[in-house]
């Protein structure tokens, strides 16, 4: 594919639309396409658009929750957000995000919304509650895991560019569209980074963009279903994150969860560990699981 390589710092960062207050223009480009926009790209877009309309250094994001209520075609996206409150020690705020069209791509007309992102930003400080309940899986770090394997060339599956913008490596090679596997255990440990890393100038990742690995339900899904159902999509409804602690590692863990598939929907949770097995963000997901049909 004669794509250029994805940045995810560049690619999702928001330019101010001049004259309208809140309002914002950005370009996904196709390399972070999947069938359309990688609903994490997405949601970091929308995500980073409201950091800089609070527009607060002494805040972090503390929490979000994307609605994706129509699929976003790469390309040029217009986003609007409304502080919701400005407090002393935190902020709120409400993004929509919505596509343009490629042909006249003006961010000045009437709000869309294609996905619609509500978070909180919240100030750091010394409590005497501090603990993490959550335990890291025991598994193998990602040196000790194999890539994952190329995908045949006749599949669908090979033509999809987000692939080569990451590597995701499962810590447990028992899923797969290659082979054949019986139903088990609905839950993965696969590792994950950019092949380009979102880095801060402090040497942190920029916070909003956790959104990409932290949307992962598909392979727990795999696994608990077994090969027999066939190849299928897991469309993102909506992605809820807590942010934690900063990653400053190049590699991110992410323990996975199907708490329940049936109805043509599934939902779990995804841990997000950095390479020291500290916890970083924990994602909720709830998606529509669509088979797919080849040839």
């Amino acid at each position: 594919m004669d794509i250029e390589p994805g940045d995810i710092l560049r690619d999702t960062r928001p330019e101010p639309v001049e004259g309208i207050e809140g309002r914002f223009r950005a370009l996904i480009p196709e390399a972070w396409r999947i069938f359309y926009a990688f609903g994490g790209s997405t949601m970091a877009t929308a995500l980073r658009a409201a950091t800089a309309a609070v527009g607060r250094d002494d805040l972090h994001l503390v929490s979000t929750d994307a609605t994706f209520c129509q699929a976003v075609p790469c390309g040029p996206v217009a986003v609007q957000v409304e502080v919701l409150r400005q407090g002393r020690a935190a902020a709120q705020a409400l993004v929509r995000l919505w596509a343009l069209d490629p042909e006249d791509p003006d961010p000045t007309g009437p709000a869309g919304s294609d996905l619609v992102v509500t978070c909180v930003f919240g100030q750091r400080t010394a409590s005497a509650f501090e603990f993490v309940g959550a335990v890291a899986p025991d598994v193998p770090g990602p040196e000790q895991c194999t890539a994952r394997p190329e995908v045949d060339q006749d599949s669908p599956f090979s033509r999809i560019p987000y692939h080569s913008q990451i590597e995701f490596r499962l810590t447990d090679q028992a899923i797969g569209w290659d082979h054949e596997f019986p139903p088990g255990a609905p839950r993965t440990s696969s590792w994950f980074r950019f092949h380009r890393p979102p880095l801060l100038p402090d040497g942190r990742w920029e916070p909003t963009t956790l959104a990409l690995p932290g949307d992962i339900l598909g392979p727990a899904v795999h696994a608990g279903a077994g090969s027999a159902p066939g190849p299928f999509l897991v469309i993102s409804l909506q992605i809820s994150l807590q942010f934690v602690a900063d990653v400053r590692t190049e590699w991110v863990l992410q323990h996975t969860r199907a708490h329940s598939a049936g109805s043509g929907y599934a939902a779990g949770t995804a841990e997000l560990w950095d390479q020291d097995r500290r916890l970083v963000a924990v994602a909720t997901q709830c998606a529509k699981v669509q088979p797919l049909k080849l040839g």
